[in-house]
């Protein structure tokens, strides 16, 4: 039998019913897209970090200690067996003079947590530097800088001769604390390493191990893997920090008996010598000053810390698991609305049909070739709408994403990756929902008899609904009602589309505005109703008395409202479900009734 005016009649019914082939294709093609789009973006930013880290070869621990890294510590971390490459350098905080603008300058690294060039170039004399490209806005390439603080840096005035994007520092706005200028960083910066004075102990370490390079950075298994190799390695260093303890005792006890001695001598001299001696009175005082240096360092400790710790790192990942949870909600919502409304759809087309489906199985044609008209239908719409929905989620939904979700990192050069696994699942869901639900009304209509299916479709039998039931209410109801209510019991599945459908579309809109309404809020509310100060200022325990004079005069001023004594000490613990570094902020108040003032306690 010739299936020439089958195909000719199932590709007509493409043009005929073009609304419906239009609304199904759409349905599909915005489903599509939010789940290929929510569910590879959470995968391109994580790849996106990983390449960029394997790019810049990110430490994947860092070691700083309060007395520097001496030849034995620097000995210990390379002796490490699980070690790959370790990088030893220098920083120095400083601020710009005539500024308050804090920057942390590095030395430049050989290898391992490298510099990203975004202008210029790097430093290749010792008076110049490249500073952060996030202060390109304030500066220039070829301008000079001078700093407060030179500190371990030979000299004080740099030439600016590039900007560059550091692969520790991911955070435009959080760059980190300091001890100069406001107490926050403006930006980092980086020199040749011998713009630093020789002799001194390295400042840094930075070490990245042989089996990382082979991890995803963001599972468990590096996250295990890195702790463990930390824990080895501290308790190497704590062993050398003990030795370095003792040798610490003997130096402030030599610098007492020393400063005792110079005092007495200088004591005798100027009881026979009116002048004094002026070369032991220096003596004097310089071994002083190194006795409270080395008590203000106290007893050697090592800091080693892990990728999360790096401002912006942790942000970012939980940034990208958010979207993987988006990813769980909005597609199911779509899929579940487009579903329904397909079976709808499809059911009033075969009920459309029903005298030309008795026609063509009295003239002979089987189940199967009845339901190709159908199965065309439903098929070439939702292929056609998976592949326009699959093009925008893989190409134009990650990037707008990144872009919302990235806007505060430092990170560049989104990439962008195609998973045919999820292209596939896709397109059978969509299938699933329209040629599924096309078979599946078509079924009933296949088993009559075509004499059957050449009459009109008897309609439904008259019945009791429940409401008929309850005499005093449905008597009360006009005749329109009656009939809506009728309807709304009799066609079940019409009714439940309408209502699921409504309710999910409601409820995606007002997730949408309860999402907006909670971020806009939370600012206003953190520092409106908890956080009531302005400012914090931290008191230097070396101050002179003539500062302490300073402070307390401003505090007492005209300008300042109110102000309350606290201490403060800033803490980290790891802890939640990604077993991330969490910053922890002691606060112990002086008056705990007028810090109420200031700051909003509850008891949770």
């Amino acid at each position: 039998m010739s299936k020439r005016i089958l195909w000719k009649d199932a590709w007509q019914a493409i043009t005929h019913s073009l609304g419906r082939f239009i609304a199904i294709f759409l349905l599909m093609a915005v489903s599509a897209f939010a789940l290929i789009g929510l569910k590879i973006t959470g995968p391109d930013m994580r790849q996106t970090a990983t390449s960029f880290f394997a790019q810049h070869h990110l430490a994947d621990t860092t070691i700083t200690s309060n007395y520097g890294l001496d030849s034995r510590d620097r000995q210990i971390i390379r002796q490490q067996k699980s070690v790959k490459q370790v990088d030893f350098g220098y920083l120095q905080d400083s601020t710009i003079d005539q500024t308050n603008r804090a920057l942390r300058i590095f030395s430049q690294t050989n290898g391992v947590s490298s510099w990203q060039t975004v202008s210029g170039h790097l430093p290749h004399h010792d008076d110049e530097i490249a500073v952060s490209y996030l202060l390109k806005g304030k500066y220039h390439i070829g301008q000079w800088i001078t700093l407060k603080q030179a500190g371990s840096l030979k000299h004080r005035q740099f030439k600016i001769v590039g900007f560059a994007r550091s692969s520790e520092y991911l955070d435009r706005s959080d760059i980190g604390q300091t001890t100069v200028g406001t107490g926050q960083l403006s930006g980092v910066a980086v020199v040749k390493k011998s713009a630093f004075k020789t002799g001194t102990a390295y400042a840094i370490a930075r070490v990245t191990y042989n089996q990382t390079a082979k991890m995803n950075p963001y599972s468990s298994r590096y996250t295990n893997y890195v702790e463990k190799q930390q824990q080895q390695l501290k308790k190497a260093l704590n062993w050398h920090g003990k030795t370095k303890q003792q040798k610490l005792e003997r130096q402030l006890k030599t610098a007492q008996q020393q400063l005792t001695q110079a005092t007495q001598q200088a004591a005798v001299f100027q009881q026979t010598n009116a002048a004094g001696n002026s070369a032991l009175i220096q003596q004097a005082a310089a071994l002083k000053k190194q006795q409270a240096k080395l008590k203000q360092l106290g007893t050697p400790t090592y800091t080693l810390s892990d990728r999360t710790e790096n401002p912006g790192y942790t942000i970012y990942r939980s940034n990208a698991e958010r979207v993987d949870i988006l990813a769980n909600v909005f597609p199911v919502l779509l899929f579940a609305i487009a579903a329904l409304v397909s079976l709808t759809t499809m059911t009033r087309f075969v009920e459309e049909e029903r005298i030309q489906i008795g026609t063509l199985k009295a003239l002979g044609y089987s189940n199967a070739d009845v339901a190709k008209k159908f199965a065309l239908f439903s098929l070439l719409a939702s292929s056609a709408g998976v592949a326009l929905g699959a093009w925008g989620g893989f190409m134009v939904l990650p990037k707008i994403i990144f872009k919302a979700y990235a806007a505060n990192s430092t990170l560049s050069g989104f990439q962008i990756h195609f998973s045919w696994a999820l292209l596939l699942t896709t397109w059978l869901i969509a299938i699933l929902c329209t040629t599924g639900a096309a078979l599946w009304a078509l079924h009933r209509d296949l088993q009559a008899k075509p004499a059957a299916l050449l009459l009109p479709k008897p309609p439904k039998g008259g019945s009791r609904i429940l409401l008929e039931r309850w005499h005093w209410l449905w008597n009360r109801l006009s005749f329109n009602y009656k009939v809506t209510m009728r309807n709304l019991f009799r066609y079940k599945s019409r009714a439940l589309m309408t209502i699921f459908g409504v309710a999910g579309c409601t409820g995606l809109l007002v997730m949408g505005f309860g999402i907006r309404d909670s971020l806009s809020g939370i600012s206003n509310i953190e520092y409106s109703r908890i956080i009531k100060y302005d400012l914090i200022a931290v008191q230097d325990s070396n101050s002179s008395a003539k500062q302490q004079r300073q402070l307390k005069d401003e505090l007492n001023g005209k300008a300042v409202k109110g102000h309350t004594g606290i201490y403060f000490e800033q803490l980290t613990k790891k802890a939640g479900d990604d077993d991330a570094t969490q910053s922890i902020s002691l606060i112990v108040p002086n008056n705990e009734k007028n810090f109420k003032q200031y700051f909003a306690v509850k008891n949770r």
